[in-house]
Order: structure tokens, then C-alpha cells, then sequence
């Protein structure tokens, strides 16, 4: 009989050729190394394991309860990443929100500090199509007047330039440095 290789009977017989690597590991199936070192098996040997290749009822497992538990299963990974889907959305709602009360507060601190900026920073417009422009009218508004504490105009004190420190040495540069001193 004819000698085939492991990839040809595969495709053959329909099956996957693990499944005849794992038998010819388990000793299911003998097969012998060709001139070129390759497993070859005799077509008799797959024959008396898996049948004629016409044979389906050898090659393939019911098909039937295959389908039913294979689609099972992707049924219920299709609902836990509707789940997940589902969870990250209200997260991401949830850090939006978070990100806007945010930018509320930290206009607050602006005009309670004086400061107004000269132009809308971009990265706020970019993102979110449903946000208006606040003019600091708008935040003075939001801003309570008892909320604003004042601050103390007090002048600036100058201090004096830092010189800075020399170099640190180490105990043999200190020892050298004292000795070329003394002289």
C-alpha cells in the first residue's frame, strides 16, 4: 500500500493533523520515517483506525450535539460581552461626568484666583460636541461670593541669590584637598 504523509492524510480523512500526531504519540497509529525524515503512514494503517476517506461516520463526530453545545457556548459568550459592554459604558458615563466636574472646579479655582486665560485650551472642544464655551461671566455666576476668600496683597520678598553647593568629594579628594591646603 501507498505511503502518505501526515498532512496529505489529514486532508484526506478531514481531520486535523494533531489528532494524528496525538495518536501516533499514544502508538494508535505506527508510522515510519521516509528518505527525506518525514512520518509517513501506511494508507492500510489509516484505514484500520479511521476507515475508508469516503466513510464520514469515522472522520467527523456528530455533528448534531457538536452544533448544539458549540452554539451554546456562543451564546453565552455573546451575553457575558454584552455584559462587559454594557459595564464599560457606564464606566466610561461615569469618568465623563467625573472629567466635567472636574473642569467646573477648576474654573472656579481660575476665577477665584484672578486668572483668565486667553484662549479655551483645545483638548476641551475635541472631545466633547455638547459642551459650551464659558465666557467668565458665566463663571462668575457660578461662583458664590462667599465661596471667594480674599488674598492678602502682601509685597514680594526678594531673597538673595543661591550660590550653589561645591562639588562633593570623596574621602580620598577631601584627604588630597586638605593636604594641597595646609601648604
Amino acid at each position: 500500500m501507498p505511503k502518505f504523509t501526515v498532512a496529505e492524510l489529514a486532508k484526506k480523512y478531514g481531520i486535523a493533523r494533531t489528532s494524528i500526531y496525538d495518536r501516533m504519540k499514544n502508538g494508535s497509529i505506527s508510522y515510519e520515517i521516509d528518505a527525506k525524515n518525514r512520518k509517513v503512514i501506511d494508507f492500510s494503517e489509516m484505514q484500520r483506525v479511521y476507515g475508508t476517506p469516503d466513510s464520514k461516520a469515522y472522520s467527523q463526530p456528530d455533528s448534531t450535539q457538536t452544533d448544539s453545545t458549540t452554539i451554546e457556548l456562543y451564546k453565552q459568550l455573546i451575553e457575558e460581552l454584552r455584559h462587559d459592554k454594557s459595564v464599560s459604558e457606564e464606566r466610561e458615563r461615569r469618568m465623563y461626568k467625573e472629567i466635567e466636574q472636574l473642569k467646573d472646579k477648576i474654573d472656579n479655582l481660575t476665577l477665584a484666583l484672578g486668572y483668565t486665560p486667553k484662549n479655551i485650551q483645545p483638548d476641551s472642544q475635541a472631545y466633547s460636541t455638547n459642551e459650551q464655551i464659558r465666557t467668565t461671566t458665566d463663571l462668575q455666576e457660578t461662583v458664590q461670593p462667599e465661596q471667594v476668600t480674599p488674598i492678602e496683597n502682601k509685597p514680594i520678598q526678594q531673597t538673595s541669590t543661591i550660590t550653589p553647593e561645591p562639588k562633593k568629594r570623596g574621602l580620598f579628594g577631601r584627604v588630597l584637598k586638605a593636604v594641597l591646603n595646609d601648604d
